[in-house]
């Protein structure tokens, strides 16, 4: 979990997902990757595994993941000196920026809110890239309404594969704290742009926010009937299936990063992404416990108003508990916490929601409506509702919930 440690009073931290979220009131939570181009795939081979019972929507994705042939090794991301970065690699971050179908799905998303437009919106232009080693920094535009936005993108490299994992700024902007967080040591951080500043010199580094790191207090952890589990370089588009570029045994406790439409980008103990289904969220073994860790799976006070990645991360926790890993007296406990949520950070857990398939929004929203919503949570959804401007497409939580109501 990303901890603000210094945090200038009446300022925001510079990711982009917290500034557009900030523009767009509900706005999804999707935070990178892709486009409409075929990602490489792996055959669809052997006998397909049970996937969990409560999978619908993502079911088949998760049985198709179950049989497909398991990777011989595990890497993790290295810190070795690089070389001048050769035309092919170069060429493999391209690739991995426009091939992953989330960041068509946000931008697709945002131009709808914005202008009404439809239909996928591929980045205009990759570049320029820096390569050190297993990290890389690729900048990319895109066409969105009226204007060209650019934004800033890390890579890390897992198993040979380039796999986007964050972004680190919008426009000439990169921020320090988000490269740390991911591992980059301080040498690589230098040398990435720098190089990226000899073909762009308006591009400058953020030091101004420094962030910390500790566990969530809910796991998730490998749950899969045929282990153990491919880790992918790309989310499912169009019903293709990412390179293999890791498998994870059970019982594996993962760190998820980001949720799109049933699959999970994850960061440790690697760099990609797995069947949600093939995974479960534990808050802990008795009502104390799951009540202590529960209580503390709140955004601190000094980031209520942000949409970023530490309060989506907690909210996101708490949709995939409910999903997947809360029951009997959990369940309740968990259930009163989201109506906290719904009360005081709806917005919050509404960019967690948006992400997720329409099963698992429809569940989630069916178990907290059944257990009775509480009149000021549900005061919350209808006001947010109210609230959208007439020609402005709804949240996908909102069009779920009003489905419901």
């Amino acid at each position: 979990m990303k901890t603000l440690t210094h945090l200038v009073p009446g300022q925001q931290p510079s990711r982009p997902v917290r500034r557009l979220l900030m523009l767009l009131p509900g706005a999804i939570a999707l935070l990178l990757t892709g486009c409409p181009t075929t990602p490489p795939s792996a055959s669809l081979t052997g006998s397909v595994a049970d996937s969990p019972s409560n999978a619908s929507a993502q079911s088949a994705a998760s049985a198709a993941e179950t049989s497909l042939p398991k990777a011989d090794s595990l890497q993790t991301p290295g810190t070795s000196t690089a070389a001048k970065s050769s035309a092919s690699e170069q060429d493999a971050v391209r690739q991995a920026v426009i091939s992953d179908p989330a960041l068509v799905e946000y931008h697709r998303r945002l131009a709808a809110r914005l202008d009404g437009s439809s239909g996928p919106l591929p980045p205009t232009e990759v570049g320029p890239i820096a390569i050190d080693g297993n990290y890389a920094i690729a900048r990319y535009s895109i066409q969105e309404s009226d204007r060209l936005d650019y934004y800033n993108v890390l890579l890390v490299k897992q198993n040979g594969f380039w796999v986007v994992a964050d972004f680190l700024g919008m426009s000439t902007e990169i921020t320090k704290a988000d490269l740390v967080y991911w591992g980059v040591p301080e040498d690589i951080i230098t040398q990435l742009v720098d190089a990226l500043r000899a073909e762009d010199p308006e591009i400058y580094l953020n030091e101004n926010y420094d962030y910390g790191d500790a566990p969530m207090p809910c796991t998730t952890q490998i749950e899969d009937s045929n282990p153990p589990t491919n880790v992918r370089q790309l989310a499912p588009a169009s019903g293709v299936l990412g390179q293999v570029i890791g498998q994870l045994p059970n019982g594996t406790p993962v760190r998820v990063m980001q949720s799109y439409n049933g699959w999970l980008k994850i960061r440790q103990p690697l760099v990609g992404w797995v069947s949600m289904d093939l995974t479960r969220v534990s808050c802990g073994d008795s009502l104390a416990e799951v009540l202590r860790n529960l209580e503390a799976l709140t955004p601190p006070t000094h980031m209520d108003y942000d949409f970023g990645p530490l309060p989506v991360e907690v909210a996101d926790t708490l949709v995939r508990y409910l999903y997947r890993g809360a029951e009997g007296a959990f369940a309740d406990a968990a259930i009163a916490k989201f109506n906290e949520f719904a009360m005081y950070h709806f917005y919050t857990l509404e960019a967690a929601f948006d992400p997720h398939s329409e099963e698992v929004r429809r569940q989630v929203l069916q178990r907290v409506i059944a257990a009775g919503m509480h009149p000021e949570a549900r005061e919350s959804f209808e006001r947010a509702w109210q609230s959208r401007d007439l020609g402005a497409e709804p949240s996908p939580l909102l069009q779920t919930w009003r489905s419901l109501n």
